[in-house]
């Protein structure tokens, strides 16, 4: 696949204004890219901790040894652990920043240890079962971070967001969290964003698909292989997106959940597939990712995207290589 360049930028960093032939339009994906999820990590891992150590009659300092434990016997295997629907690995843990309290839901589940047998006893004696247990843990903490934060968007989001209105790209975000995270967030900085299933696409710049179910997978499975990983392309409702979006590029974080399809469909070279594909380079993305951005490997990722601010420069490179030839110039 061809490897966008680089282009001049002006002194904010950022490319200067250039003649538009038509506009670009981005689809992307919104917590770890346009947000710093640490934080909310951190709270969920709190809430994991403080109910176990409640559930287990236990001071919390002793769990978080455990669970320390636990979450390097994953990342041992960390192919055998991640996101499971109806059996199937729909991301791994170690490309999925907030897929470890699941995993060591699992890792608990399996009973594969005195003290993980202990853990899921307690967890038994007041949940129906161990992953009902993590989930309310994720879901109720995520739903109070949003109550208690204006917004926590990555330094510099709301500068590169304005930059892109500026220059007539349109952008929808399809997040697996709700629509009203990303509306809320961005109005904070006075930037309207509308619920995309409102809206026919191109109606407005600022789009969010909310719960976009990038996670589930259908009854017929299809997958691609990716730096020895098995990764499952069959997402129905993400591909439904992506098929009224067209959109020229494409940016997430989670490879499996974000841009695994739309490798897959510009593979298979279906209309709706992106030019460009961008992963964001954060601190836990594994190598068998990194190895896969670039042409000389199977092309299945363009871009390796240090930061949302980065987007300007590499969106500008789409730009310049679709204006069309200037008679006489080479």
């Amino acid at each position: 696949m061809p490897a966008y360049g680089s282009v001049p930028r002006g002194k904010d960093g950022y490319h200067p204004s250039p003649v538009r032939v038509s506009p670009l339009h981005l689809l992307s994906d919104f917590d770890g890219v346009w947000t710093d999820p640490a934080r909310e990590l951190e709270a969920v891992h709190d809430t994991v901790v403080s109910e176990l150590a409640r559930l287990d009659g236990v001071k919390r300092a002793e769990i978080e040894e455990v669970y320390a434990e636990f979450c390097q016997q994953i990342l041992n295997r960390p192919q055998d652990f991640g996101w499971l629907i109806e059996g199937r690995m729909s991301s791994y843990v170690d490309e999925d920043f907030f897929a470890m309290p699941t995993a060591v839901g699992q890792f608990i589940d399996e009973a594969s240890c005195s003290l993980s047998v202990h853990l899921r006893e307690a967890i038994l004696r007041e949940w129906p079962d161990v992953m009902a247990f993590l989930d309310h843990c994720y879901h109720s903490t995520c739903d109070r971070f949003r109550a208690l934060n204006k917004h926590d968007l990555a330094p510099g989001a709301e500068r590169v967001l304005g930059w892109m209105l500026d220059h007539g790209i349109t952008i929808c975000f399809a997040t697996n969290a709700p629509a009203a995270k990303v509306i809320d967030w961005f109005a904070h900085h006075d930037f309207d964003v509308v619920d995309a299933r409102e809206v026919a696409p191109g109606e407005a710049p600022l789009r969010v698909y909310g719960r976009a179910g990038k996670q589930w997978l259908s009854k017929e499975p299809e997958a691609i292989e990716v730096g020895g990983r098995s990764v499952q392309v069959d997402r129905p409702q993400y591909r439904a997106i992506l098929e009224r979006e067209c959109p020229d590029a494409v940016v997430g974080d989670v490879f499996s959940l974000d841009l695994s399809l739309p490798a897959a469909l510009r593979a298979q070279g279906a209309a709706a597939a992106p030019q460009a594909i961008g992963l964001m380079h954060m601190r836990h993305t594994p190598a068998w990712l990194q190895a896969a951005v670039g042409p000389q490997s199977d092309g299945w990722i363009d871009w390796l995207v240090p930061h949302v601010t980065a987007l300007p420069r590499l969106l500008a490179g789409i730009e310049a290589r679709s204006r069309p030839a200037v008679p006489g110039r080479r």
